[in-house]
């Protein structure tokens, strides 16, 4: 049976946090200039910030986030095959979300902008791809909020 508690320390955060992953992400791509890294089991409320905060200086994804969406968009689509209608039909669907976490708007975000782009790419698009989605999570009401209204700003 394990018995590693773990670091008995806090978990670094804000300004502190941001200083050793620039730092980290600075010295792999200093050692490696060709590297990919892959973010795995990040928290949520750090998940979406690192992806802006680098897309445009490193080749980078979050597994919890893209990783998850990719396979989970397919399978959506898959859906819409197995059930014999034509693929325009996607954006008709109405999808319910199990979770507000990286994952779970990672998902919504990649199935809403699928639609969207279905739909014409355009704001009416984007509106009418963002109706068909209901998440659903007991846990973090207020953290559902903050990255709904991050979705209605146009963040994602």
């Amino acid at each position: 049976m394990p018995t590693d508690l773990g670091l008995q320390e806090h978990r670094l955060d804000g300004e502190e946090y941001l200083e050793v992953i620039d730092e980290f992400m600075e010295a792999v791509y200093t050692r490696w200039p060709h590297v990919i890294v892959q973010f795995e089991d990040f928290q949520s409320k750090w998940a979406f910030k690192l992806l802006q905060r680098y897309r445009n200086n490193y080749r980078m994804f979050n597994d919890d986030v893209q990783g998850t969406a990719g396979v989970a968009l397919a399978g959506l689509l898959g859906a819409v095959r197995a059930q014999g209608r034509p693929m325009i039909d996607f954006p008709k669907m109405k999808i319910v979300v199990a979770g507000a976490g990286s994952a779970g708007i990672g998902v919504l975000n990649a199935a809403r902008k699928t639609m969207a782009r279905m739909l014409g790419n355009t704001e009416i698009a984007f509106e009418s791809a963002r109706s068909q989605f209901w998440v659903v999570d007991a846990k973090v009401p207020e953290l559902l909020w903050e990255f709904y209204e991050m979705l209605c700003r146009g963040i994602f």
